[in-house]
């Protein structure tokens, strides 16, 4: 074990920013170092991999009302000062931000204390926290060696995104055959905090097949919580089997199990459709710089699948695309083969632990 072998990871409480996190996390420890992380309440909910956590306050800056932003202000500031006390407890020789404003605090501590500071952003595109962040960092690592919007002074390295160990474990599952099996299973993911728009759109594209069609559909679908009897009573009312739940704790069994995967497209989401390989519906999140539209692109501009923009996506326009993939199970295999665009021996996780290492070390 190292003499100073303290990190502090700090995430914004996404499963897009905590399930790289807790890769990283499992590949620094196989190096000898002991890592903690900053959170949010919301992160906790995603961080089942960390023994050490610590959580803040936070909140975001854009988008919102001149109050809201006030308010978002004022917790920043006391986040601020928690993590001021964390990192004097913990006294890390390192910090990581991996995006979202929880990791504004953890990285300007950091470079305030001296230590060495480097982030990790996802997306196709810096995100706010991070194009601030980016200045001040020693390193910047991007998944996507074009990435948007860096600042010209930013020490940048590619090292792809790090995919989750439960991913990586499945990754080479086949895809389940629609002719061997008759059955489709689809399964939907409304990112990690859910999406509401999802549940009673994707629940009414699936009643207009015919009832001798919905017999054959098997639905893994994550909605908010307040929606959850009501859709599961939908199903069962036009005779479609179904689980549906606010949290699966089982992403990449879900993935591997199903013919189409619907959900947004954040940088994570497609590295994993795009490592398991399997057809999907990407609908993005309007982001004004589209980094959704990007990412999804890459699995979609290859034939593995398509995108259904959030301004069009209604059930008629979801209900015609399901109708299509269904229809053609050579379709369905044909286009699994070509969404699997990434490969797991690729592992960015352990290129960021040993970047960090050798920074540290001074190799």
């Amino acid at each position: 074990m190292k003499k100073n072998n303290r990190i502090v990871i700090g995430a914004g409480g996404t499963g897009g920013h905590l399930f790289p996190a807790s890769a990283i996390k499992y590949s620094l420890e196989k190096l000898g170092y002991k890592v903690f992380l900053i959170t949010d309440k919301r992160g906790k909910r995603f961080a089942d991999k960390f023994e050490n956590i610590s959580v803040i306050i936070g909140g975001g800056m854009s988008g919102e009302s001149f109050f809201y932003r006030l308010r978002s202000l004022m917790k920043l500031s006391i986040g601020f000062m928690q993590t001021f006390f964390y990192m004097l407890k913990i006294r890390p020789v390192a910090v990581i931000g991996m995006g979202g404003y929880i990791s504004v605090p953890v990285v300007l501590w950091g470079k305030l204390f001296a230590k060495k500071t480097f982030i990790h952003n996802a997306d196709s595109i810096l995100g706010n926290a991070n194009m601030l962040l980016a200045k001040f960092a020693d390193v910047t690592m991007v998944s996507f060696e074009n990435t948007k919007k860096i600042p010209a002074k930013a020490n940048v390295v590619f090292t792809g995104l790090p995919l989750r160990e439960d991913v990586k474990k499945i990754a080479d599952t086949p895809y389940p055959s629609i002719k061997k099996t008759n059955q489709i299973v689809i399964t939907i993911m409304g990112g990690s905090q859910g999406a509401e728009i999802f549940g009673n759109v994707i629940s009414k594209a699936i009643a207009m097949f015919e009832p001798n069609q919905r017999q054959h559909f098997f639905i893994y679908q994550q909605v908010v919580e307040k929606d959850m009897t009501n859709i599961k009573k939908f199903y069962d009312e036009i005779g479609v089997k179904s689980e549906i739940k606010p949290f699966f704790k089982n992403p990449a069994e879900l993935l591997a199990k199903c013919n189409i995967f619907i959900g947004r497209s954040g940088a994570s989401t497609v590295l994993e459709v795009g490592s398991v390989g399997r057809p999907a519906i990407f609908i993005p999140i309007m982001h004004k710089d589209r980094q959704q539209f990007i990412n999804a692109e890459q699995i979609t501009s290859v034939g593995g699948g398509e995108i259904l923009p959030q301004p069009q996506f209604s059930a008629k326009n979801l209900y015609k695309i399901l109708k299509k993939f269904v229809s053609d199970a050579n379709l369905l295999e044909n286009m699994a083969k070509k969404a699997k665009i990434f490969s797991v021996k690729n592992d960015a996780s352990e290129k960021i632990a040993i970047l960090i290492d050798n920074i540290l070390n001074k190799k």
